[in-house]
């Protein structure tokens, strides 16, 4: 998930760059140029049937993550990926290929926004277990010289369409929903990134999903804190900072909507962020 063209032109010295900024002005305006644009792919994309009835599946997603997924003592949700074992890679497998053979397009809009959110994270997992062990999911390379990860790399196909990891997030559901809360939905795999959730997304319950991921992860400090006076943000906020109002004082706006009432005091009179800071490491326990 996140600033995958960056990676995609293949420049160690931008990979290099530190993961944390003295200043928000201090950022650079290379990584952030290359961060995945919200464009709609493909207007097949549009398409759905808001009288549909219809409930994916995602019974098997459920199961995977109860057996594998826990949480450890910082509140991050940890895989267990050294101990998933051949059969629930296999029955992984098959959920997806269960996944891709749905027709989108008839679906609702609820139905659609949680079929992507479980599309994008079950094929990170399946990516990951792919190459595990790794460090981190930055270090799944095609060659020497990919320093894009696997955010651009063909994942699956639907309603007859090869798409990537990146198109799911910024060339689908980021243009369609328009909704910032999305951000706190998938998952990259990352320590930083917010969490992977424990059940699977589901159409009737979306919305309350959402909002419950966006106040967990921003009454997190991997989200945002207060230290020593200055404001410090996940960098999710500063790659699409678009989506977020497109500014600071659109970030912190956002961010008040969902704080809780120790957060808001911290955040009182605050008008900038400090620090952007990230870190990549894979979410394994």
């Amino acid at each position: 998930m996140r600033f995958t063209k960056f990676f995609a032109l293949g420049m160690a010295a931008l990979v290099s760059l530190p993961l944390v900024f003295s200043s928000a002005n201090a950022q650079s305006s290379i990584e952030k140029a290359f961060v995945a644009k919200s464009r709609l792919a493909s207007n097949v994309w549009t398409k759905h049937d808001a009288s549909s009835t219809i409930e994916v599946d995602h019974s098997a997603w459920d199961a995977f993550l109860g057996k594998y997924l826990s949480t450890d003592g910082r509140g991050v949700n940890r895989l267990a990926y050294s101990r998933v074992s051949g059969a629930d890679k296999a029955a992984l497998k098959d959920y997806l290929a269960a996944l891709q053979a749905v027709d989108v397009t008839t679906l609702n809009r609820n139905e659609q926004y949680a079929y992507w959110l479980n599309l994008y994270n079950a094929s990170t997992v399946n990516v990951a277990l792919k190459h595990y062990p790794i460090k981190s999911i930055l270090d799944i390379k095609s060659n020497a010289l990919d320093f894009k990860g696997p955010f651009n790399d063909k994942i699956a196909k639907v309603n007859g369409q090869s798409i990537t990891l990146d198109t799911i997030e910024s060339g689908i559901v980021r243009p369609i929903w328009n909704d910032p809360r999305l951000h706190y939905a998938f998952n990259c795999a990352a320590v930083t990134c917010p969490n992977l959730g424990k059940k699977a997304y589901r159409g009737k319950t979306i919305n309350a999903q959402l909002n419950s991921a966006a106040r967990s992860y921003i009454n997190d400090p991997r989200g945002i804190r207060v230290e020593n006076g200055k404001v410090k943000a996940s960098k999710i906020f500063f790659w699409y900072e678009e989506d977020f109002g497109g500014s600071e004082a659109g970030i912190l706006k956002h961010i008040n909507k969902y704080a809780g009432p120790q957060l808001k005091t911290a955040l009182k009179g605050k008008t900038d962020i400090a620090e952007y800071e990230y870190d990549w490491a894979l979410n394994q326990r």
